[in-house]
């Protein structure tokens, strides 16, 4: 039975670690607009906010687009835009492409006619899980890290040194014990 649950724990162990990897690399990869980006995916939160300036979304989704420039006129594209002095996402459709060999301009329709610079523009590509932008905002968050990140950590840590005291220990002991015997059967020669 101690073999099983020590299993468990070494299943329970591997699992945190690999969640606490994941969710350091998600804290860690942050792009300069501030959004989470791993590759050629961005993540984003949905909020009130994002949930006017985009279409098909809700607040409390999840949104990751994949960066693309193969972006024709008609598509819906995603791009960065100034909102109080912080970037936000806003999704429109193309109404015209120029393109020069470093760079593309795109001609959106944004309540008239604005062009938006390649640099800013994240791609057309993207994929909503409902809901789940609202648990992506808690692991982000401050007391999030510290409760589902950290926290774990440090109870596996604080397992593994009272694993290690406790190996000492036991290795002491048994030392100890080894010893007695040989010394009581020498004792008993010299008499």
């Amino acid at each position: 039975m101690k073999k099983f649950f020590r299993f468990l724990w070494g299943i329970f162990e591997f699992i945190v670690i690999v969640y606490v990897i994941l969710m350091t690399a998600i804290l860690l990869s942050k792009n300069k607009y501030g959004y989470t980006q791993f590759g050629n995916y961005t993540l984003s939160t949905i909020d009130l906010v994002d949930e006017r300036a985009m279409q098909e979304v809700k607040a409390g989704d999840l949104i990751i687009i994949r960066n693309g420039n193969d972006i024709k006129k008609g598509d819906i594209i995603y791009y960065y835009v100034v909102y109080d002095e912080s970037y936000l996402i806003q999704s429109d459709p193309v109404l015209n492409v120029e393109t020069d060999n470093y760079s593309s301009i795109y001609t959106i329709d944004h309540d008239g006619e604005m062009t938006v610079a390649s640099s800013r523009v994240l791609g057309k590509e993207r994929t909503i899980y409902h809901k789940w932008g609202s648990i992506l905002d808690i692991l982000e968050s401050r007391l999030g890290f510290l409760f589902l990140v950290l926290l774990p950590i440090l109870v596996i840590f604080i397992y593994q040194i009272y694993e290690l005291v406790m190996i000492f220990k036991y290795e002491k002991v048994e030392d100890e014990d080894e010893d007695s015997p040989k010394e009581k059967t020498e004792d008993t020669k010299t008499e």
